[in-house]
């Protein structure tokens, strides 16, 4: 099971999605392939979302995709545990993604596109794979590659499962947060 764990809005990129999702159900062994999508809806890109859920429906996907609406801490835990991949293909260089770390906390491996904060953060965990931003059919062949190579998906997921607990959580961030206000607030003891 593939899924989306964003607002519903065009720089989020779910139209790349699912037209990587379209590709990937006619590749040999994923024709039962499903989608999960979660997250917020506004009102403004409420067309926008329908746009992208009727493509899917006139490719004969209607019950191959589900959007779950928005979750809170339990049901984007439950969210993430259904899932065997997460991708969010965003349009814009993404500053920090924070839905990977979570998705990587899951031991949930990723594929992104590869710019903004994603090649650092996939280099650093080593728990995804990156594709050519805005590139659906690169996006349908990194999926392929997850899920139907069991060794490769359950090692990405492990790998980016331990690194992220142990170098991006609360307690190691905090830490180096101070690192850097204790440079600001008394540069010279750092010369």
């Amino acid at each position: 099971c593939i899924g989306y764990l964003a607002r519903l809005a065009p720089e989020k990129g779910l139209h790349i999605l699912a037209e990587a999702f379209i590709l990937l159900r006619q590749m040999p062994g994923l024709e039962s392939a499903r989608l999960r999508i979660a997250g917020w809806l506004g009102e403004s890109n409420r067309i926008y979302a329908n746009e992208v859920f009727a493509k899917l429906r006139s490719a004969g996907l209607a019950d191959a995709f589900e959007y779950v609406g928005e979750v809170d801490h339990r049901g984007k835990v439950e969210f993430l545990a259904s899932l065997d991949v997460l991708a969010v293909p965003t349009t814009y260089q993404e500053p920090k993604g924070i839905f990977v770390l979570e998705a990587l906390a899951a031991g949930v491996p990723v594929v992104q596109p590869d710019h903004g904060a994603f090649p650092e953060v996939v280099a650093e965990t080593q728990g995804g794979l990156l594709h050519r931003p805005s590139d659906p059919q690169h996006l349908a062949e990194q999926m392929y590659e997850l899920l139907t190579n069991d060794e490769l998906r359950l090692q990405l997921a492990a790998q980016g499962r331990a690194v992220t607990l142990a170098a991006r959580n609360a307690e190691t961030m905090a830490r180096r947060t101070l690192q850097v206000l204790e440079c600001v607030v008394n540069p010279r003891q750092f010369h």
